[in-house]
């Protein structure tokens, strides 16, 4: 018996479909799938039966063999060729290919197996239908809400201006073209091109950072952040379009939707911290739990269904209450996302793709020419807004600092157009709102859009620069008071007691509180997945042992001492050495730390007559940390229990090496910081300056060389983060003539410090490391850091070796410190 139902559960594609009273319905028989007996029918009725492909499954298997064969080859030749392009360009790249072989014979079994001219359950719009649910629901999972507002003010600013000018001049345009009576588009759909062109959506986006592989940078935050604001104000555009077009059927939906915004965020996200809350650490979650959630992304499409809204924008609004990261959002990444994007999605964006009527395009390709048409009246349309978009988003990121090849850059990103925007321009077509011929010209230009914009970033972007800041994120710019944010590594045990003995020399208290992230760095072995835990959100199993027990007790006891004044967060990342340094800086960058603390490779005896440990693996480390940092970086080199200089009585003494650095002035300010915090801590700078300057007269010193001396080169860069007429800081100028005299007079003071701290590029291209340069063991450390950390330096004074945050955006016009500051 046959019935009539909807054609698929959200009408998103048009493949074959007959119309009956304008509505699109096929004829279904149960079961839908698996209703063959065979090869038998065959074989029985002979001509009466039908051929294995006209079956739903076969018909299902061909097609999903056919485009993921030809979507996976382009993959790979355009990897072969370093194109890097988004995978679902291909899968749309596919459907037109497979769309226009169809067209070649219109009584080709290539033609009925994709275009079926009857009423057969069209399984495989549903499956793909299906496919983007899921992607839409996993891209809310992984988006982080709070992104865009923690980025300020500035993402702000573009997300406004790259949506709103866009928007404002394309109504105008559209309104000049209706006065003047020269269109033959539908209001609506100038309207939702408008719209779709302004926005920059956030599914889109991170698809196109996460494909050319741009993402975790402070670039693509900035723009995932924009693209986050912008999404957030389509929302508020289409309620608010809804209540000013549909009246009282746009205010139901409007309070429909925001009922159910208030569910997620109340009810949802509350549940689902507490699955996160009952899972031990290091343990996966219930699959019972995921498979509910899996189930209540089905029922939230449904449900914006039901009010007349676009269906699949309720299972992202579920993903995106659904906490981010480990435990519970990597776990639905990594149980759906491969299937779903190597399978399944393929279907959406292929069979979407062949509804394209490229034979009526290339004819009106001649009223183009002439300026004239639905197809000029489109493209002049498109080619407006988005040259506004662009012009506006570069205009607002370089007036907002970024450098202009990064703000053109961002422009590009998000103008970028993919599979939200397909999407919705199906959905249009089925709907009715579209006419299939605007489809056909809209989905080629997204075709376009997504295949060129990536090729303009290859020659406008520097992925090199991935973790690097558009925003200054040192000491020196900390006010007093300011809060400290740090990242402390820790490889190994031995790690652990040298890391706190160093956060104590800083004192936390009420004028120089601190906010400390630990980062356990284990190497992963083996073939299992990388695991990254937060120990605030997950505790371990009742009796069971973490592999960070250490870490945590040992840190919680150090965050005690220090309650009033100190916030710490711990966390656990087992990856392979070789990306542990993209942890490190990831976790600094989305923190928005200003000091990363890393531990020196190499440790020693307590005599210091043997060295303990050397390992390469936790060197390559810290120099991938100082390369890709978007902070400040310190490595630290311990060989003194500076714990010791909190005792009763003892008076710590710190000794800072000032050669005039590009990274000198960080280095001042750490140590000034960690004066200023104890009590008992004496501060030595000393300078080392050309034998040549000693031997002049003073006046002719200063009026020859413009030189301030020490104490007022020190005040210059500090601010008014430095004391007055300080008694615990002493300056000293020492005249040396090349590396040799420097290194004689650091070995002098040797045993008079209890902790060095030195710039990296301290003293480089000076006289004062003229000579040793040449000999430098570990060039990580800078020519005086090296010095002071060689096994041959008579000290048992630990060394805190300081770089300067590249701060992007000045990087060119940046000028090491001279001696005439």
């Amino acid at each position: 018996m046959n019935q009539h139902v909807d054609m698929s559960y959200w009408d998103v594609a048009w493949r074959g479909y007959k119309e009956d009273n304008n509505a699109s319905l096929f004829c279904e028989t149960h079961p839908s799938i698996l209703n063959s007996h065979g090869v038998w029918e065959r074989l029985s009725y002979k001509s009466r039966g039908m051929s294995f492909w006209e079956y739903p499954l076969p018909n299902l298997e061909i097609i999903l063999f056919s485009t993921y064969v030809i979507w996976r080859l382009l993959d790979l030749a355009c990897n072969k060729i370093r194109l890097r392009v988004p995978r679902f360009t291909y899968m749309m790249i596919a459907g037109v290919i497979l769309g226009q072989t169809c067209h070649l014979n219109n009584n080709s079994w290539l033609r009925n197996i994709f275009f079926p001219d009857d009423k057969r359950p069209k399984v495989a719009e549903t499956v793909g239908a299906f496919g983007f649910l899921i992607y839409w629901f996993l891209k809310g999972v992984t988006m982080d809400a709070a992104m865009g507002f923690r980025m300020g003010k500035k993402t702000g600013v573009i997300a406004f201006t790259t949506s709103f000018v866009p928007l404002i001049l394309g109504n105008l345009f559209f309104r000049l073209r209706m006065r003047r009576g020269t269109t033959s588009l539908l209001r609506t759909e100038y309207r939702l091109i408008v719209f779709l062109q302004s926005i920059s959506a956030f599914t889109s986006i991170d698809t196109l950072l996460k494909d050319i592989k741009i993402k975790h940078s402070e670039f693509g935050r900035i723009a995932l952040s924009a693209a986050m604001v912008t999404d957030m104000l389509a929302f508020l555009l289409t309620f608010l379009n809804a209540m000013h077009w549909e009246g009282y059927k746009g205010l139901i939906q409007t309070i429909g939707a925001c009922l159910f915004f208030a569910f997620m965020v109340y009810a949802v996200r509350p549940a689902l911290f507490w699955v996160i809350k009952h899972t031990p650490e290091g343990r996966p979650v219930k699959d019972s739990y995921i498979y509910f959630i899996l189930a209540l992304a089905f029922f939230s499409f449904q449900y914006f269904h039901y009010i007349h809204l676009y269906g699949a924008a309720g299972s992202f609004v579920l993903g995106l209450a659904v906490p981010d990261g480990y435990p519970l959002g990597a776990a639905l990444v990594q149980k759906f996302e491969s299937f779903n994007l190597g399978a399944i999605l393929p279907l959406f964006g292929s069979l979407s793709m062949m509804q394209l009527d490229l034979s009526w395009l290339l004819k009106e390709c001649g009223n183009l020419v002439r300026m004239e048409g639905k197809l000029y009246e489109v493209v002049s349309f498109l080619f407006f807004v988005n040259t506004t978009k662009l012009i506006a988003s570069t205009i607002a990121a370089f007036a907002l600092k970024m450098p202009l090849s990064d703000s053109f850059a961002l422009a590009l990103v998000l103008s970028n157009k993919g599979i939200f925007e397909l999407s919705y321009f199906t959905y249009a077509v089925e709907m009715k709102v579209v006419t299939p011929e605007v489809f056909t010209i809209i989905a080629t230009f997204i075709l376009l859009n997504s295949i060129f914009i990536p090729m303009a970033l290859e020659l406008v972007h520097d992925p090199t620069k991935r973790f690097k800041c558009y925003q200054k994120r040192n000491l020196v710019i900390l006010k007093d008071g300011a809060e400290l944010q740090s990242l402390v590594c820790i490889y190994k045990p031995d790690h652990i007691t040298s890391m706190i003995d160093l956060l104590g020399a800083f004192n936390p208290s009420k004028d120089s509180p601190t906010v400390c992230n630990i980062l356990h760095l284990i190497e992963l072995v083996g073939q299992a997945s990388p695991v990254f835990i937060s120990h605030q959100l997950q505790q371990p199993e009742p009796g069971s042992t973490s592999c960070s027990d250490n870490v945590i007790s040992s840190f919680r006891r150090f965050h005690k001492q220090f309650l009033e004044y100190t916030s710490m967060d711990i966390f656990t990342s087992v990856s392979m050495s070789k990306h542990m340094h993209e942890d490190i800086c990831w976790l600094a960058l989305s923190r928005s730390l200003s000091l990363i603390l890393l531990p020196f490779h190499r440790t020693w005896s307590v005599d210091r007559s043997t060295v303990t440990s050397n390992d390469d693996k936790l060197r390559m480390i810290n120099i991938n940390v100082l390369r890709r940092a978007p902070c400040s970086v310190g490595i630290f080199i311990y060989r003194k229990p500076i714990v010791e200089s909190h005792m009763t009585g003892y008076s710590s003494k710190i000794c800072l090496i000032f050669n005039g650095g590009m990274d000198d002035g960080e280095a001042l300010a750490i140590a000034n910081r960690m004066r200023l915090a104890g009590k008992r801590i004496s501060l030595t700078i000393v300078r080392f300056i050309p034998t040549f300057f000693d031997q002049m007269e003073s006046q002719e010193f200063e009026e020859t060389f413009e030189m301030a001396n020490l104490k007022e080169t020190v005040t210059s860069i500090l601010g008014s983060n430095v004391k007055e007429n300080d008694d615990y800081v002493t300056y000293i100028d020492r005249a040396v003539s090349d590396g040799s005299e420097t290194s004689k007079i650091l070995r002098g003071m040797a045993n008079d410090y209890d902790l060095f701290i030195v710039g990296r590029s301290s003293g480089i291209d000076t006289e004062a490391t003229s000579g040793i340069s040449e000999w430098t063991e570990f060039d990580e450390l800078g020519p005086i850091g090296d010095l002071l950390a060689s096994h041959e330096f008579p000290s048992r004074a630990s060394v805190l070796v300081v770089q300067k945050q590249e701060y992007v955006y000045h990087s060119k016009s940046q000028k090491r410190i001279s001696l005439s500051t």
